[in-house]
């Protein structure tokens, strides 16, 4: 058991690290996709009753309900489509972009379950836009990036028979930072990279068998993004061409707190509602820094709390088939006067429906596909250019799992 659990750890950290994992960015940053079981049921799994190994980041309480060894390996095709109309009505189309966002997960349990310990690998937050330099958004962003990975070690006891608790550590890593714009012929580039650390606690209580309710904590995560930026200036000589200097600026990943309850009214079903306060007013602005005094940059953001929700529901058709459905909801967080189209912050809500195929006892494999669906805005502020900017993407995710032992 214990050469199996130091195995699959390897894997998880290597697929982890490699993986470019980046996200559509509604809801300014945030994409949570822990797992296509997760996606299936509309996002949902803080109740702690999805018997998933991605409950180590979701709420890491619940892994004292998975027996044995359990690890899941997965990820989420993102295919994005923006646009945006100006006011005259001619319409500007960002590039249809695929990304992908890795997800990975490992349990063992210990004491007839009364502990447990867990690894995990996700992207919650992330962005990726692009923009043809010759539209008009081009002069506030062409390319915009920020790749991130949450690799999370965490454990779990069951203090009592009907409430377990549990916690983790966050190390959030922001590997990649891009944010480029074009104004003629000059060419402005900023990259950088930054990293630090989280934690995160969650609690499960089971009042009855049919009843589960959870909540999990996230804590705020301050990145210090060190880089440097480039500007081409597209001048003759004697005049440079190039411009570069050592910048930095600070990435707030906002404390949060998530509630859910489940209900099975038999054997069959599974039945969750979610919900999350996510504090992203800790950010106000994106402030870049130089090294000459006067020339640091900021662009206000002036970020707003949200509360986003969830429901899905879960059947078992069959001792090898389940089918699920759900959907989420999840406003804005940037208001108009601040909206930027690098980050494409639009209130969004998405349709969700999927399936798991149990293929032996021990190995399960679970897919989904989510329809997002994101709320035109109209925008006539001092930062993009006035216009509708409108966005959609299709979510596709895969996982699959594998039970060393206990399987139930």
């Amino acid at each position: 058991m214990f050469t199996h659990m130091k195995y699959v750890m390897a894997v998880l950290l290597s697929f982890g690290m490699v993986s470019s994992s980046f996200a559509i960015g509604g809801s300014f940053i945030s994409n949570e996709v822990p797992s296509a079981r997760s996606a299936g049921q509309g996002y949902v799994g803080i109740a702690g009753q999805n018997d998933d190994p991605t409950t180590v980041y979701s709420n890491p309480a619940a892994m004292t309900a998975l027996k044995g060894t359990q690890v899941t390996i997965g990820g989420t095709l993102e295919n994005i489509h923006g646009g945006y109309q100006d006011n005259s009505g001619n319409m500007n189309k960002e590039r249809v972009t695929d990304v992908g966002v890795p997800n990975a997960s490992l349990t063992q349990s210990f004491m007839d379950g009364q502990l447990a310990v867990g690894l995990s690998v996700q992207s919650p937050y992330g962005l990726e836009t692009h923009w043809d330099a010759n539209s008009p958004v081009g002069s506030v962003a062409t390319n915009t990036v920020l790749h991130m990975v949450d690799v999370t070690p965490a454990i779990a006891y069951q203090v009592l028979p009907k409430v377990s608790i549990g916690a983790g550590a966050d190390y959030m890593n922001l590997f990649d930072a891009q944010l480029d714009s074009q104004l003629g012929n000059t060419i402005t580039d900023i990259r950088g990279q930054g990293a630090n650390w989280g934690y995160h606690a969650g609690l499960v209580v089971k009042p009855e068998e049919q009843h589960a309710i959870g909540i999990t904590y996230h804590s705020k995560v301050d990145l210090r993004v060190n880089g440097h930026l480039s500007v081409t200036t597209g001048l003759p000589a004697p005049f440079p061409s190039m411009v570069t200097t050592s910048a930095y600026t600070d990435v707030v990943l906002p404390e949060n707190v998530q509630f859910g309850y489940a209900f099975k009214p038999n054997d069959k079903w599974m039945l969750e509602a979610d919900t999350a306060w996510y504090h992203w007013s800790s950010t106000q602005d994106l402030d870049i820094r130089f090294p000459v005094s006067g020339a640091n940059s900021t662009e206000p953001l002036n970020l707003r709390d949200v509360w986003s929700f969830a429901t899905g529901a879960n059947y078992k058709l069959t001792d090898r088939w389940q089918l699920r459905g759900g959907f989420w909801y999840e406003p804005s967080a940037v208001p108009d006067a601040n909206f930027s189209p690098a980050f494409m912050d639009q209130d969004r809500y998405g349709l969700s429906t999927g399936v798991g195929y149990a293929i032996t006892n021990n190995l399960t494999i679970d897919a989904a596909y989510t329809a997002v669906f994101m709320h035109n805005r109209t925008i006539n502020n001092a930062i993009a250019p006035g216009g509708t900017y409108s966005d959609f993407a299709n979510l596709l995710a895969l996982n699959f799992t594998y039970k060393f032992g206990g399987t139930h």
